[in-house]
């Protein structure tokens, strides 16, 4: 196997960590070239990925390298088009975080390109690869529920892990889109390919109620941990690199306009129904899945690392699986990489793939749009738009029983 050089556009910690992952593997894969405006996160990348690093000021210059095959891509949401399509049409492979971009028309134009290049791409769903949602999905295809006929799914966050989204440049749409497409895109993925259909209605509501200055005392309510880190704050020294483009900023008093707690409900097109739930301030964080069929019941907590399995009947016998799951991902990180590794070296189509990200992606824009006009939405438009590969008019998503 010839080895394989990388090159990175947006060094965030959430990519570099990922990237050193990637060198623990032991394979024939260099990190050559860096892009990204913060000095820290280059400063960072160069100590730990190698001091060698090349440093561009330029994505354009970066992905027109002789050095670079593949282009890791970790910048803010907006700027996933242009870095993703810039690379492809320079002939590197891709590998985005997730989500696939902040509008239609820019995953589709990233679908494009990705087309035409004949290259792969690969998506940051690192849940896909947990061996806890890989049980899920075993336990469906050999039919232990029958088939689904309604789920509840949650995404509930640490007080900690809420308050730094709302601090980060992810609080405002213009950088990360929507709250529910920046980080529940994993959980809308899940069950997409968990019941393997798309959401054909949807209806959301939703609000920014916590993070609101009238909260702020909250903090002070709760204090400092053992470390001495404010409360609400305490994710900002692990996962920033450094404040350079955002500031030490209050999540209770900055500037913002995302959610911190949303409800939804999907009608899938096979018939399932599904209620989905995101909190940014639990004391009880979860990430659960309760799934009802025609034979039987899964109960799923990523957190607990915990699987349930009860058919229905008079004998009835509760299944406990153990799945080892550890941290938010529940393992799957490691697994993601080990995946990427053959993807990069052994010319392996990734999977998931671009049109999972999309459909993700699209299933979010759904359910926003819903929230934002207080109505349901009809999906349909929207896929006819993925299928012909064009945006929909103003007239996407309207549903004549609302």
């Amino acid at each position: 196997m010839e080895g394989v050089r990388v090159g990175i556009i947006g060094a965030g910690a959430r990519i570099q960590g990922l990237c050193r992952l990637l060198q623990w593997q032991d394979a024939p894969i260099t990190f050559t070239a860096v892009c990204d405006p913060d000095p820290a996160a280059v400063a960072v990348a160069r100590q730990t990925l190698g001091a060698d690093l090349e440093v561009y000021d330029d994505y354009r210059r970066l992905v027109a390298s002789g050095q670079v095959d593949w282009v890791f891509v970790g910048s803010w949401n907006v700027y996933h088009r242009p870095h993703s399509v810039a690379a492809l049409e320079a002939g590197k492979h891709v590998f985005c975080e997730k989500p696939l971009a902040t509008t239609l028309e820019d995953c589709l134009a990233i679908r494009d390109a990705w087309r035409r290049s004949g290259r792969r791409f690969a998506i940051g769903f690192t849940l896909r690869y947990a061996p806890h949602y890989q049980k899920v999905k075993e336990l469906l295809d050999a039919g232990m529920v029958g088939r689904v006929i309604s789920l509840e799914f949650n995404e509930t966050l640490d007080f900690n892990h809420g308050g730094f989204i709302h601090s980060d440049w992810r609080r405002l749409r213009r950088n990360a889109g929507t709250h529910l497409l920046e980080k529940c895109c994993h959980d809308l993925d899940l069950v997409n390919w968990l019941l393997d259909s798309r959401p054909a209605r949807v209806a959301s509501f939703g609000g920014l109620d916590f993070f609101v200055p009238e909260n702020a005392h909250q903090a002070d309510r709760i204090g400092v941990d053992s470390a001495g880190r404010r409360a609400y704050r305490t994710w900002s020294d692990l996962y920033r690199i450094s404040d350079a483009l955002v500031g030490d900023l209050d999540p209770f008093t900055c500037d913002k306009d995302i959610v911190d707690n949303q409800v939804a409900i999907l009608e899938y097109a096979c018939g399932a129904r599904a209620t989905f739930h995101t909190n940014c301030n639990s004391a009880l964080p979860e990430r659960r899945m309760h799934i009802l069929g025609t034979e039987g019941t899964i109960r799923a907590d990523l957190v607990a690392g915990v699987i349930e399995v009860a058919r229905i009947g008079f004998q009835r016998r509760r299944t406990v699986l153990e799945t080892g799951a550890a941290g938010g991902h529940g393992g799957g990180d490691l697994l993601l990489v080990q995946a990427l590794t053959q993807y990069m070296l052994e010319e392996i189509e990734p999977d998931p793939g671009l049109e999972d990200a999309l459909v993700a992606a699209v299933s979010a824009f759904g359910i926003d749009q819903a929230m934002d006009e207080g109505r349901v939405v009809d999906m349909q438009p929207y896929w006819d738009a993925v299928d012909r590969g064009e945006a929909p008019d103003s007239r996407a998503g309207s549903d004549r029983s609302s």
